[in-house]
This record gives C-alpha cells, structure tokens and sequence, in this order.
C-alpha cells in the first residue's frame, strides 16, 4: 500500500478538481499529510481517504463548508446529525417554494391556452367551479381603464397576499342581456383563501356556471343565446367577467370569460 498519493492522484481518484483540494487546504478543512518543503507539492495519506469522502458527500447534500469543518472538527455524529436535520429543513423549505413556483406555471400555461379550448360559436357552456377569492376595487360611473387600474395597483402593494395575475369584472346582469356593460368591480385573483379577508376581499362561490366568450370592450359580443337561458330562469344578482389575454401588447380588445351563476353547492360567508 502507498504511503503517500500526490495531489493529482487523489483528485482523479475521488474526482475533484487539484483546486478544490487546494481550497480545502487553505480553509483547514483537510490539510495535505505531508508539504514537500523544497517543491510545495501536496501529499495525502490512505487515512484520509475516508474524511475526503466525508466531505464530498457533504458537500453534496449542501452543507457549506463552514458546517463540515464544524462537524469534522467536533467529531461527534450528535453534530453531524443537527445539521443534517437542520439541512433538512432548508430543503423542505426550497421545496415548497419551488412547488409553488411549478404549479404557477402550470397555472399560466393554462391561462394562455384556455381561450383555445372553447370557440366563440360554442355557446352557451356550463362550467362546474370551486370556490374563488378576489381583491376589488368598486367600479365607479367616472372611471376609466386607467383610473380604476391604477386603485387596484395601488391596494395590491398595501396586501400581503399572493395573485394570479387575472384581472376581471363583476358587472349588472341586466344590463348585460342588453348588451350594455357595467362593471360595478373590478378585481384580481388571488392564489389562496385570505387568512383576514377584509371589505376589499370577496368569495365568488362554488357551483354551476352558465358561461358564453366576447370582446367584451368592443361591440364584437352577443349576449342573446345566454340572455334567452334566464328568460325561462332565475337571474343571477350579477356576472363575472373574466379577461383572457390573447396577445401581450393590447390588452382593450382581449377576449372576455362571461360566468354566470346557475346553481350555487355552497354560500359566501355570512349568507
């Protein structure tokens, strides 16, 4: 058996880098068995195989080698163990978010492909929807886009909630069966259930919807079809009017999710 292995040995033997080892020496994490004197070459010993491995699986499972040296330099596997523990909780934590983040883009991709699924002719259509949580503002007679977009803005950076970025109206049935549209909210939704909803939160409940699609800021929508269902039918107190982007540079002539509903599974709060 060798007594000694140079420092190139032992980086193609454990593959790492001549500089990695030379950094390890540096921050007294592992310091070579032997210095040649003469020539500053390196040398490692059989016996420290085992604490190069230490710290390569260490390293892999995303301690910083602050923690190994620690660990190494206590010995004890009672350290090693918090740290894995606490590592652990680091990783559930990245976890989390990145499965948040994965499941805000599979909601994006479905946003954008949504408008594809149904055809302006099909209509009406019946959609089975859960439970949804908006943030609005009231809608008045004197505003414009701009106007009543900018109060929105303005109460989202004051809210510690998280959005999907969908904006909509709530808007008068009546006057929609006319082709006339009166928004009396307009709102964005948001990812989850508030934990203190206030009067700027609202629960649009779970339940059949009566749906049919326009250009809603335009004169390219007809309502007839969907107004001759509640000939027949009970109105619903208002509709909700959900924008789709079909592009991301106009946003006025976007086409419009109209809902309303026909049958309710369970009632907001308070009703």
């Amino acid at each position: 058996m060798k007594d000694l292995y140079t420092i190139g040995e032992i980086a193609k033997l454990f593959g790492i880098s001549v500089q990695t080892l030379r950094n390890y020496s540096n921050l007294n994490l592992l310091r070579p068995q032997r210095v040649d004197e003469n020539t500053g070459y390196r040398y490692y010993s059989f016996q420290q195989f085992h604490y190069i491995d230490r710290i390569k699986y260490l390293r892999k499972l995303g301690l910083s080698l602050t923690e190994i040296e620690e660990i190494i330099e206590d010995g004890q596997t009672d350290k090693l163990l918090s740290s894995l523990e606490l590592q652990k909780q680091r990783m559930a934590e990245e976890l989390k978010k990145l499965q948040e983040t994965y499941d805000d883009i599979s909601w994006y991709i479905h946003y954008f492909q949504y408008i594809n699924q149904y055809s302006f002719n099909d209509i009406p259509y019946v959609l089975q929807l859960e439970k949804r949580y908006i943030l609005f503002v009231d809608h008045l007679e004197t505003d414009t886009v701009e106007s009543v977009e900018t109060r929105l803005t303005k109460l989202k950076s004051v809210k510690n909630l998280e959005f999907r970025r969908q904006y909509g109206y709530i808007a008068h049935f009546d006057d929609l069966v006319q082709k006339k549209f009166t928004p009396t909210k307009y709102f964005i939704y948001l990812k989850h259930r508030p934990d203190n909803p206030d009067v700027f939160c609202m629960e649009l409940p779970a339940g059949e919807y009566l749906c049919f699609r326009g250009k809603i800021r335009t004169d390219q929508w007809d309502p007839s079809i969907f107004a001759a269902y509640f000939q027949k039918h009970p109105a619903p107190p208002y509709i909700i009017a959900n924008e789709y982007e079909d592009n991301l540079k106009e946003y006025r002539t976007c086409p419009y999710e109209i809902q309303a509903l026909i049958t309710e599974n369970n009632k907001p709060p308070g009703k």
